[in-house]
Order: structure tokens, then C-alpha cells, then sequence
């Protein structure tokens, strides 16, 4: 399904952005606690010539604003593709995460958003202050402990800490 309309959109795991069959110019893979249930994608795993980077919540904003700063270095609108790494689980934690990203997004100007992309925005904005508790609270948690760096979003790291799987 095509949906080049869009230029931020949002789907779950390798097997969502395989059914949208999208040739995103950035796939962001995000993973809230960095758990080993989510497994990072081999550089192989999205098949076009796509740019993947890694994003949590800790660093959701400086992977947007890096994702931000690319399109402005290629001089031209770029697609992008925020991916929940939790497909199985539809985890909260990765969801909210991803709202993080698309919220920084679309405060440096990308907000032609899918309506999933707008669900997880929206998610992040209404329960930002709660955050830290429901990724606490979560059924990730349960197994996994989560680091204080994990539940906390860092609105001042920069753009060069951003993990780039792929370009």
C-alpha cells in the first residue's frame, strides 16, 4: 500500500513496514528500553535504500532532529518511517517513544503525519508527564528492568549520538 502522501508515518515492527511496501528515505527503529525481546534489525532488513537509525526514548529527540537535519542536507522533502520495535506485543513503551520522535518531528516542520503517526503523537503529548511511569509499569518492565537513562527523555543531547545503522 502507497501512501506517499504522508511524510511521517508509523507502523509496527519489520512485518508492518513490509506491508506497507514503502520506500522510506528514513526508517527510524524505536525501542524504548532497548530490550533483548527486540531484536535490532540487520542492516539488510529493509530491502530499498533506505537510512535506518536507532532511536529510545532517551534519545528520540536528537534522532529527530538529526532525521530533520538530513532532509535539510538533501535538499528535498524526505519520507520517513518510524517503525515500533515491539510488533508483537504492540508495547505502550515503544509507542510513546515513537510519539517522541514525531512530536520533535513536527516541531521542525515534518507534520504531513499518517494517522498512526498522529495516534502515537498524540499518545506522547496527552501522557508526556506520565511517561516515566507507564514505560515503569509496562509489561516490558515486568521482565526487564529498565535504567533510569531509559525512562527519561533527554531534550539536550545532540545530534551526533544518534546510532546510524545504515546509510
Amino acid at each position: 500500500m502507497q501512501r506517499p502522501h504522508y511524510q511521517v508515518m508509523c507502523t509496527w515492527g519489520l512485518s508492518g513496514a513490509k506491508k506497507l511496501g514503502l520506500n522510506a528515505d528514513v526508517v527510524i527503529w524505536v525501542d524504548a528500553l532497548n530490550s533483548e525481546s527486540h531484536q535490532i534489525p540487520h542492516q539488510d532488513a529493509f530491502p530499498h535504500d533506505n537510512t535506518v537509525v536507532l532511536a529510545s526514548l532517551f534519545d528520540a529527540y536528537a534522532v529527530a532532529d538529526w532525521a530533520a537535519d538530513y532532509q535539510l542536507a538533501q535538499n528535498r522533502r524526505l519520507q520517513i518511517l518510524v517503525v515500533c520495535a515491539g510488533a508483537e506485543s504492540h508495547s505502550i513503551e515503544d509507542q510513546l517513544a515513537a510519539g517522541a520522535v514525531i512530536e520533535r518531528l513536527s516541531q521542525r516542520g515534518l507534520d504531513a503525519i499518517s494517522p498512526e503517526a498522529a495516534v502515537a503523537n498524540a499518545a506522547f503529548v496527552q501522557l508526556r508527564n506520565a511517561t516515566r511511569h507507564l514505560l515503569n509499569a509496562s509489561e516490558t518492565a515486568a521482565t526487564y528492568s529498565p535504567t533510569e537513562k531509559e525512562l527519561t527523555l533527554d531534550e539536550t543531547l545532540g545530534t551526533d549520538s544518534v546510532r546510524v545503522l545504515k546509510k
